[in-house]
């Protein structure tokens, strides 16, 4: 997101901004001894989805053996907070950059200039408005996932009555474009459901707002972990009658928001791949330093959760992680 979590609302001191994790220092180093320095900059700290990813990222270096790989990141999603970390990254020894942007317009001018000093740009999770230098993208089919989360939620709500999303948050590509797909689909295949297109993310006070002024809400779609554990808490405040009639879906499979799930508390989940897209991240950008020609866009899936199927481990496997332990 938050994608995967939502832009702060306060500022915080540069010099908090930062969080690394050790190297992954490669079991076994190609014979000729050389690394590739590979830097993967998270979206957030803090999320289990960015969380998840880095493991992927870091189990993929160890399995490859060459690649001396960094994960650095702001502790809350903010474009301001992320700048820097992307200019102390520049001015190290890195080869390659793979990153989750915070915003698509101005992480352009950094990157950029990275690119500029011959540092292959990694695209992951989200992306730049222009990403004509970037060398690949590696991300969830946002709009395919969004039409996927109204079908379901379309079909939990029997065809009819009123959705709640939340309105499209500047400068996430990611989140515009599943809330798109969502929308697209509504309206294409689903006319006997109204959209009401508010909310707030991380606000549960706009969510209580959002249900007095709408009283026939009976769905909702939610875009990312934070926001539907707020919609949640929200919802539990309603009188059980009303409660019972409103169904929910959601992205991110965090495991708060798995235990809302196996609760009854959301009905849906729109699980994406983070770990995937980290170990893609890593080997792409290997295979971009090592000469090799990498696809312009490299779309990762998502698995829908339920209630019947979270607990068998073709499905169980894709619930994030608190930590690559």
């Amino acid at each position: 997101m938050k994608k995967h979590t939502m832009i702060a609302r306060a500022a915080l001191a540069v010099t908090a901004t930062l969080t690394l994790a050790a190297s992954v220092s490669p079991a076994h180093a190609q014979a000729s001894g050389k690394k590739y320095r590979i830097a993967l900059i998270l979206g957030t700290t803090t999320d289990n989805f960015y969380t998840s990813m880095q493991c992927g990222a870091q189990a993929a270096a160890r399995r490859l053996g060459d690649v001396e790989l960094t994960v650095q990141g702001a502790p809350r999603w903010d474009a301001t907070m992320q700048t820097p970390v992307v200019n102390a990254v520049t001015a190290s020894n890195v080869q390659a950059i793979a990153i989750a942007v915070n915003d698509g317009r101005a992480l352009y001018a950094p990157l950029k200039a990275a690119s500029d000093k011959g540092i292959k740009i990694i695209g992951v999770d989200t992306r730049l408005a222009d990403s004509s230098f970037v060398v690949t993208n590696i991300s969830s089919d946002n709009r395919a996932l969004g039409a996927e989360a109204a079908r379901t939620l379309a079909k939990l709500m029997g065809n009819t009555g009123t959705a709640l999303v939340p309105p499209i948050t500047p400068g996430i590509t990611t989140v515009a474009d599943r809330i798109q797909g969502f929308l697209d689909e509504m309206k294409a295949n689903h006319r006997n459901i109204k959209v009401v297109y508010k909310g707030a993310s991380e606000d549960a006070s706009a969510f209580s707002a959002a249900f007095a002024a709408n009283p026939d809400i009976t769905g909702m779609f939610l875009i990312a972990n934070n926001e539907a554990l707020v919609a949640a808490g929200a919802i539990r405040q309603l009188p059980q009658e009303r409660r019972e009639k409103i169904s929910v879906v959601s992205f991110d499979a965090a495991p708060a928001l798995v235990q809302s799930l196996k609760a009854g508390q959301i009905q849906a989940i729109v699980a994406q791949k983070p770990a995937e897209m980290g170990a893609l991240a890593v080997e792409n950008a290997r295979r971009a330093l090592m000469g090799q020609s990498v696809p312009k866009n490299i779309p990762t899936g998502g698995v829908g959760l339920t209630v019947s199927n979270i607990k068998l481990p073709a499905f169980s496997q894709y619930v994030y992680k608190s930590s690559c332990n």
